[in-house]
């Protein structure tokens, strides 16, 4: 027989981006899957509610939360390189932005359209982030998910992940006692610019480069939308 563990009350003020001051009975910070498991089966042994989050970019809290949020950090970066593509394996608990930072450093080209989006790379899967004529689902290889049910990892590869705008089977099926753990991300290595209609009036075809792309669009982005650490928001969240 499990005892129920009661916890005192924890701020989730700075692990959300509308910065919604309410609390949380506890927040675990979880760097690696054994950890994800053991969390979420005591919580489920102890009849506690758990959540897990990211960078809290896609939530609203409107009240205190009365259970466990887990903060998934489960972190690492492998890319592999063939000969008409690099295919890269990304987990979950990485900063989407910063991926798109690396890749374009390394000269990976192809994600310098979804800059500056907020939010980690699971919910990049999950929401099938999307910007200026490139969506996750261009470039998704595959989706890993752990069930927290049987602690088995599935790979879904792209055609079953039944992407849609701003949707995906991770909003459906696998919403409830599931966890994006890592994701295969695929990228030409014969770079053709996306130059969305919204852009053309800030980018001449001349010498159009990602780099070029991505510093634009970081400055838009930061035109339209406040800084998430100044004033809180979760970036364009609507759905046309």
């Amino acid at each position: 027989m499990h005892k129920k563990k009661y916890f005192s009350s924890q701020s989730l003020k700075d692990l959300n981006t509308f910065a919604i001051d309410v609390t949380a009975k506890k927040i675990i910070f979880v760097k690696t899957i054994q950890s994800l498991i053991d969390i979420s089966k005591i919580c489920q042994l102890s009849n506690i509610p758990y959540i897990i989050l990211g960078e809290g970019s896609n939530v609203l809290f409107l009240e205190n939360y009365v259970g466990v949020v887990i903060i998934n950090r489960i972190k690492g970066i492998k890319i592999v390189e063939k000969k008409n593509f690099w295919l890269l394996h990304v987990f979950s608990g990485e900063k989407w932005h910063n991926l798109v930072k690396l890749t374009l450093n390394l000269g990976i080209l192809g994600l310098e359209n979804l800059a500056l989006i907020p939010g980690y790379i699971g919910s990049a899967a999950i929401q099938n982030i999307g910007a200026y004529g490139l969506e996750f689902k261009d470039v998704c290889q595959y989706v890993d998910i752990l069930s927290l049910k049987d602690n088995t990892i599935k790979r879904i590869y792209k055609n079953s992940c039944k992407f849609s705008y701003r949707n995906s089977i991770f909003k459906d099926q696998y919403k409830n006692e599931h966890a994006v753990i890592r994701v295969g991300i695929k990228l030409s290595k014969k770079w053709r610019p996306i130059v969305f209609s919204s852009l053309e009036n800030y980018i001449t075809p001349v010498n159009i480069t990602a780099y070029k792309i991505f510093n634009i669009i970081c400055k838009i982005r930061k035109k339209k939308l406040p800084d998430p650490k100044k004033i809180g928001n979760a970036g364009s969240f609507f759905k046309n």
